[in-house]
């Protein structure tokens, strides 16, 4: 019976003292909930930009983008990508800094071909093609008259041919997890170019990141893994609140200690 009542005593106080070094760990931390990010953060997004008339250097776009933490030179602005040549007068592509709020396009690098104003476009701002999750493109219009600037639209979406729209995806690394160029790029690419398109599935992509593909395969892919990324979105961390608990901390220590010493006196006395 003494046996029996020392590992009932012993018990108790073990687990009472587990209980209070577990919660001291968490002492100096408030009961909360903290959401954490599992997702890849975004960076860059990608603006896609269509001609609809020529200019004079033909083929070719620059992009001069401000108002972010960092931005262009107007003397030596990077090339877009012509990503699509025979769309319109091509269709071109390139991946700003999501903090950049505008944006136009030239045809050189540095000023624009002799001089006339209708080899740039007027000012984009950045946000007319992201509203939410409806996404646009830039169409720069046509020429009037050289001393005007090209004006542009937010067009909804930029149908296309099956062979264009294998070019476009060409252009995207099923593997990354961008929000520019990856399949985190999936609700873009989808609502510009895959959903308003009437395209043939096999139709080939000569993939520039990995081996060739077809449109229905890639397209299947980049949704598949956009959709598994959103779903792990978020994640919750909950944080134990010793204070609520503390006197049934205590209380669970004093029995156990109390036991002990119990028959610790109780031993004594039969001596």
């Amino acid at each position: 019976m003494n046996k029996r009542l020392k590992r009932i005593g012993l018990i108790f106080t073990v687990a009472a003292l587990g209980i209070v070094t577990g919660v001291s760990v968490f002492a100096s931390s408030p009961k909360e909930v903290a959401d954490v990010e599992a997702v890849t953060a975004q960076t860059n997004q990608r603006i896609y930009v269509y001609l609809e008339g020529a200019w004079d250097n033909n083929g070719h776009m620059f992009i001069h983008y401000w108002g972010g933490a960092a931005g262009t030179n107007w003397e030596s602005c990077p090339e877009m990508t012509n990503v699509v040549s025979d769309y319109w007068q091509g269709l071109f592509y390139y991946d700003v800094p999501t903090d950049v709020t505008h944006f136009c396009v030239k045809d050189q690098s540095g000023n624009v071909s002799n001089n006339k104003a209708s080899n740039q476009s007027v000012d984009i701002a950045v946000a007319d093609l992201f509203v939410a999750s409806d996404y646009k493109v830039a169409a720069v219009k046509a020429w009037v008259i050289d001393e005007s600037n090209r004006l542009v639209s937010a067009a909804e979406n930029a149908p296309m041919s099956s062979l264009q729209a294998a070019a476009v995806l060409n252009h995207i690394d099923s593997c990354s997890t961008s929000y520019a160029g990856g399949y985190n790029a999936w609700p873009q690419l989808n609502d510009l170019f895959i959903s308003p398109s009437t395209l043939d599935g096999s139709t080939v992509v000569t993939d520039n990141f990995g081996d060739d593909t077809t449109i229905a395969a890639k397209t299947a892919y980049l949704q598949a893994r956009y959709n598994a990324d959103q779903s792990s979105s978020t994640y919750s961390i909950g944080y134990f609140d010793n204070k609520a608990s503390l006197p049934l901390i205590i209380g669970i220590a004093l029995v156990g200690i109390t036991g002990i010493a119990g028959l610790y006196i109780l031993k004594k006395k039969r001596a």
